[in-house]
């Protein structure tokens, strides 16, 4: 026994190939300095070529000493600017953020991509679309009741001066996929959604709608190639070019027009993912593409003709539409086609950049058009049309709105705020609608007191005093008591309450 353990410690004693122990110390102290001091070196010089990270994010400057302020210092901001800009310009930090990426993905299906969610068979979801299609970003029936009613009258309008108005719904991979989704989505139970309320009183209210997605749903599995790319959010390419076929003939029934026809020349396979067939893929920056399916590409030819209309066409939409615009569908079928972009940047059929929308003369840029299309996925639905619907109805039928609409419709539209009030509705045990609702009349009473020149009707006088009243605990508890004693509501009470306050104070003003 002895024996044995003398050779096990001469064995240790013996160079490792050939090198010897303190050898050993040395190039593991080495190859430690190195890991310290490279990265130093590479955002200094830069001598290494990396591959830059992709997605929604903003690169900040270097950390510069000279900014340094006492004030800033001791309130603790200076260092945690610097800190975090330092973070961002480490030497191999791109590839470092892709190495962890990957062993994310390919060891546990994590996609570290904001709103990205892997699912069955590597399918790349953004989360919002599952999110819709479950129903857990349902608004509510009420908002879609009014938003349909409004656009009857405004699609009524229009048609007596000649003009059309359509909503289009275009696919959303949670719709079209929802069997590849992820257990949790898979096993939740499927409420009302705003797709399914939306459409139900656009259609009973005799809306020109054309449904994209039930389209899509319908030619499931009956297609030579995937109208949805695995690693894209978008429809595919192919998918993109049905659609446009459907919606040009769609048009063409609707006004009695003969427009240009769109033929598929043929369909390309190409060894590279054709932008934006791979958009998820790389916003997850991986080491490694994803091997995927190939999506085809399809080669159109638009046949032009004497007898052919080109109507004047306005889109509001989201980004689905740019890849009718890479394949220059707007461009060689309508007139004139501008795209605004979230009801906010505007692009020209030609692909040009031309400003913002709310800088334009709302009415003469729908005065001047034959056809106004709304186009919408499943994920924005919950946004529809980004005020534009609003916009539509005002111009024609101004007059009262009221306010805490108005900051629903904001906050519904305003991504990051919409998620916030999902998140806090959750935590507070309320559904969607009631967070909103509750949040709207916050923002109404708020700007009430710093703009109170701009309520003075009647009922938004009584309102904002109802809500003074039940924001004031030592008041709201009077109010209970006299609920009591004249045996009403406290509902009630504070509506009488609040109409007292307003006699009175006009009986004021008109003794003055």
């Amino acid at each position: 026994m002895a024996g044995c353990c003398t050779f096990v410690k001469k064995s240790l004693m013996k160079p490792f190939f050939g090198i010897s122990r303190s050898g050993i110390k040395n190039i593991l102290f080495t190859f430690i300095i190195l890991l310290l001091v490279l990265p130093g070196l590479q955002g200094r010089y830069s001598f290494v070529s990396e591959k830059t990270l992709t997605g929604a994010f903003v690169v900040q400057q270097k950390p510069d000493f000279s900014e340094f302020r006492w004030q800033s210092w001791l309130d603790g901001s200076f260092q945690e600017d610097y800190n975090n800009r330092l973070e961002q310009h480490i030497g191999f930090r791109n590839s470092l953020v892709m190495v962890h990426n990957q062993l994310n993905y390919s060891a546990f299906n994590l996609a570290n991509a904001e709103g990205v969610i892997v699912g069955r068979n590597q399918e790349l979801f953004e989360e919002d679309y599952l999110k819709e299609f479950t129903g857990q970003y349902f608004v509510g029936e009420e908002v879609w009741k009014k938003k349909a009613r409004q656009l009857k009258v405004v699609q009524d309008t229009l048609a007596r001066l000649g003009k059309s108005l359509v909503v289009i719904f275009e696919p959303g991979k949670g719709s079209f996929y929802p069997e590849l989704a992820p257990a949790k989505y898979r096993n939740v139970a499927r409420t009302l959604s705003n797709y399914t309320a939306l459409t139900g009183h656009l259609k009973s209210n005799g809306v020109n709608v054309l449904d994209l997605n039930r389209y899509f749903t319908a030619l499931k599995g009956k297609t030579e190639y995937p109208l949805f790319p695995q690693c894209g959010t978008h429809w595919s390419y192919y998918g993109a070019i049905l659609a446009a076929d459907t919606t040009i003939k769609y048009l063409e029934k609707l006004r009695g027009i003969d427009l240009p026809d769109m033929k598929i020349v043929r369909n390309e396979l190409l060894d590279t993912t054709r932008h934006p067939d791979y958009d998820i893929g790389l916003a997850m920056n991986l080491l490694f593409r994803i091997p995927h399916p190939k999506t085809a590409n399809p080669v159109i030819r638009i046949e032009q003709g004497p007898s052919k209309s080109k109507p004047e066409v306005l889109i509001i939409g989201d980004s689905f539409y740019f890849n009718w615009l890479n394949n220059r569908i707007p461009t060689e079928t309508f007139g004139s086609c501008d795209f605004w972009y979230y009801n906010k940047n505007i692009t020209r059929s030609n692909g040009s950049q031309a400003g913002v929308a709310s800088d334009l003369d709302f009415r003469s840029e729908i005065m001047k058009r034959d056809i106004v299309i709304i186009m919408i996925t499943e994920r924005f639905l919950h946004a529809f049309a980004w005020g534009f619907d609003e916009q539509l109805y005002d111009l024609f039928y101004p007059g009262y709105r009221d306010p805490v609409e108005v900051f629903a419709d904001k906050i519904r539209t305003y991504d990051e705020e919409f998620k916030r009030m999902k998140d806090e509705s959750l935590a507070m045990n309320i559904s969607l609608p009631q967070r909103i609702n509750k949040e709207a009349k916050y923002l109404f009473y708020n700007d009430s007191k710093s703009n109170p020149e701009k309520y003075t009707e009647k009922r938004d006088l009584i309102r904002i005093y109802e809500m003074g009243i039940r924001g004031t605990p030592d008041w709201f508890e009077e109010i209970k008591q006299k609920a009591k004693v004249n045996k009403i509501s406290v509902d009630e009470q504070i509506r009488i309450d609040a109409e007292w306050i307003y006699e009175d104070k006009m009986k004021n003003k008109q003794t003055k």
